[in-house]
Formats: C-alpha cells, structure tokens, sequence
C-alpha cells in the first residue's frame, strides 16, 4: 500500500466515524463501507472503537463520566487520522527515550528499537508508526543521525544536543505542522 493511499484511507475512516458517532449513519452501514485497515494500527483502533462503542443508559450502561472519556478519546483519535499530525506526548516520550539512551547526549544511541517499543507500549501506538513517522521526522530534520549500520547506532547531532526542555519540543512540532 503506498502512503498516500494509506492517507486517503486513514481520512476516509476518520470521515465514517465521524458520521457514525455523530448519529447520521448507522453501524451497519459504516461497517460495510469502512475500509480494509490491513496493518493500518489507527485504522484497526478506529473499527475497535465503532464496534465496541459502549451503551449510555442508567441501568445497563456505563457511567456518563466513563461514557465521556470514552467519546473524547475518540474524537482526539478521529482528528489525528484527518490531519496526519505529530502528537507532542509521543515526541516528548521518544526524546526522553533516546536521551536516556544516550546518557543525556554524551554517547551513541545503541538498541534504538528498545527506545521505540518503550515508546510503543507507554503511548498505545505501533512501532511502526513511530518508526516511520516520529524517527524519522528526527533523522530529516538534523536531530538525529545515523552513525553506522553494523551495529546499527545513532546519535543526536549538535541542533538534537540543544533541545533540552517541553518546549523545544513543542516548537519543534508546531513548526511543522
């Protein structure tokens, strides 16, 4: 599957459930127009939510509180497949990552896949995806480098060693978007 084809199905799915959890179309007919999510992660989350949408009743269903969190979760998961952003708390976490890794900037990174499935597990999203789409936005914007294949080592370069704090991070993330 190309990457635009994976972006036009990510905005498509994102479109139907925004229909669905807005009340214009049914589950059923959602379900038989939702796209194929293959090994699309957001996707898959996406048809998980719509199918197990919870009841919001007073005797059977789940508290309204519990109701809300689940809608909102939702919705911040709807928006990020639209609009394709970087979440800061998943930068934040790989930039702790690699810079424990790194003992704070002053040696290579080795085992950088243990740093993405730390990341991985703590922000529910695939590795994957924060292969592709977090490290390597670092390696293309001169934060990070590769240092050798053979073992297969990393480090931060002189711009990565001045991000320090949030919100360098922050900056960093809302210039490109």
């Amino acid at each position: 599957m190309t990457e635009n084809q994976k972006k036009s199905d990510r905005q498509y799915a994102a479109y139907m459930a925004r229909k669905f959890f807005s009340g214009a179309i049914s589950k059923h007919q959602v379900l038989d127009s939702f796209p194929d999510f293959g090994n699309d992660y957001k996707i898959k989350r996406l048809y998980n939510r719509i199918t197990n949408k919870p009841k919001k009743s007073w005797l059977f269903g789940i508290s309204e509180k519990k109701y809300q969190t689940f809608m909102n979760e939702t919705y911040e998961l709807i928006d990020e497949l639209e609009t394709g952003r970087l979440r800061l708390e998943i930068m934040k976490r790989l930039f702790k990552e690699l810079w424990l890794h790194s003992d704070n900037c002053a040696e290579p990174i080795e085992h950088i896949w243990f740093s993405i499935s730390e990341v991985a597990k703590s922000t529910n999203e695939s590795r994957e995806e924060i292969r592709t789409r977090y490290l390597n936005f670092l390696v293309e914007k001169g934060i990070v480098e590769l240092v050798s294949w053979e073992p297969l080592k990393h480090r931060f370069t002189e711009l990565g060693k001045e991000i320090k704090t949030e919100s360098d991070i922050e900056i960093l993330i809302k210039n490109v978007a």
